[in-house]
């Protein structure tokens, strides 16, 4: 989770983020600091030890708000790479 955290940090412009559990489930809710923009995902415990589909749900909230503020999509590996 620390490397998912630094990537969101990373991306030009960052996201700001929240993680929180409820009932066993990780709620993720990202930000985009620049706009009033937000989006939540909700992952099980099954889908957090999956970390392909994990990032991929990730990609798509962040691209989700990217396209709200008009940046590029992000593109399939871009927050798998180390």
């Amino acid at each position: 989770m620390q490397a998912l955290k630094r990537k969101l940090e990373e991306l030009d412009p960052p996201l700001k983020h929240t993680l929180e559990e409820r009932e066993g489930t990780l709620i993720i809710t990202l930000f985009d600091p620049q706009l009033p923009a937000k989006t939540q995902r909700s992952f099980s415990a099954r889908l957090l030890h999956n970390r392909e589909l994990l990032y991929e749900v990730v990609r798509d909230a962040v691209n989700e708000l990217r396209a709200i503020g008009a940046y590029p999509p992000l593109d399939a590996k871009a927050l798998l790479t180390d």
